[in-house]
């Protein structure tokens, strides 16, 4: 569940500096701090399943890169808003050209959220919009309990994916399909 710490707002270079003066796993929600509770195995386990499987895919056609949890990107300077998804894509055409010693100041293609039994149904819904609004052309928000993938378009309808189904790329990440029973596969 994400906590708020603090009352006061922070900007995004604020929040840099104090990222790098605590230990403490946090994001930055319309100038507020929100720290979050450390993953358990499932989501982590689930969450290394989804690197593995779409890193493969996205390496072996030079598509573009991959980004492990807890890569900052930076949403919006005003209301400052600094999210950290369990997963995310970026093309080669939206990738820039050098990586640089901040938080990422690009905005991802794909982003995946993998549920954890602290996180609330509110909580993730507003990470999803703030996805989209960003620009995020597909958000997956991986349930471990449920064994789904929900995929959230702007302007679309959700879909839902079960194990038995195949999740698709569709146009953003074009050419990939696994089985959602991949994900969780012991």
């Amino acid at each position: 569940m994400a906590v708020a710490t603090e009352k006061r707002t922070y900007t995004v270079d604020e929040f840099w500096e104090l990222c790098h003066q605590t230990d403490k796993r946090l994001e930055l929600v319309r100038g507020e701090l929100r720290e979050l509770a450390p993953a358990n195995e499932e989501h982590g386990y689930v969450t290394g399943q989804l690197f593995l499987v779409v890193t493969q895919f996205v390496k072996q056609r030079q598509l573009g890169f991959t980004f492990a949890a807890e890569t900052g990107f930076v949403l919006s300077e005003e209301p400052a808003t600094v999210r950290a998804p369990d997963f995310a894509y970026v093309s080669r055409d939206h990738a820039p050209e050098r990586w640089s010693r901040h938080f990422a100041r690009f905005i991802p293609d794909v982003v995946a959220e993998v549920i954890s039994p602290s996180d609330t149904y509110g909580e993730v819904a507003q990470k999803v919009q703030d996805w989209l609004e960003a620009g995020v052309r597909v958000v997956w928000v991986v349930d471990p309990v449920a064994r789904t993938v929900a995929v959230h378009r702007p302007g679309a309808a959700v879909r839902v994916y079960g194990e038995e189904d195949t999740l698709s790329g569709e146009d953003v990440l074009p050419g990939f399909a696994c089985k959602v029973s991949e994900i969780f596969a012991r």
